[in-house]
């Protein structure tokens, strides 16, 4: 049986980028539809905000665009985990030695990777699986949050960037 959607929501950029994982998660969902289904996909932009506070924090940059947060502490130790698995074929869960972190806000939880994508690496680890492109853009809003804190304009704005993508199995 096969699906006519498949939808890959935020889940790509917590993969390492050069690993063969990235890949093999876009080929397995390809299979996974059935002709001429459509694959719906959305993770993070370059430059989104996120990306931009990652920039600033010493130690959270493992490679070009791909950045653990939280947990300064135990980065060393991830990063070791994150480099050896690049050659191994399981996949790879961070989690802090206290359990899975849960977060009630729109953030990720902390000690978890992101990769941030460009149009390009978008388009080609598709059409690499076989599919078409169909539509292929950033998405950029801007959040405004009531802050408590009382900096001088009472709200914060955060610049979000997403990559937005729907394919379909010629």
């Amino acid at each position: 049986s096969k699906a006519n959607i498949v939808l890959l929501q935020f889940t790509l950029s917590t993969v390492g980028p050069k690993s063969i994982f990235m890949k093999n998660a876009v080929i397995n969902a390809s299979n996974i539809l059935q002709k001429g289904g459509v694959l719906l996909f959305r993770d993070f932009g370059r430059y989104d905000d996120d990306q931009l506070q990652l920039n600033s924090i010493v130690g959270a940059r493992l490679e070009d665009n791909f950045y653990m947060r939280g947990f300064e502490e135990e980065k060393d130790e991830a990063y070791g985990v994150l480099r050896e698995a690049g050659s191994r074929t399981e996949s790879i869960n961070y989690v802090h030695s206290a359990g899975p972190v849960h977060s009630s806000s729109m953030e990720a939880p902390k000690g978890t990777v992101c990769y941030f994508f460009n149009l390009e690496d978008v388009r080609k680890l598709f059409i690499d699986a076989g599919l078409e492109v169909l539509q292929l853009e950033y998405v950029t809003r801007v959040h405004k949050k009531s802050a408590k804190s009382g900096t001088a304009n009472g709200a914060i704005s955060r610049k979000r960037i997403w990559v937005h993508g729907r394919f379909r199995k010629p």
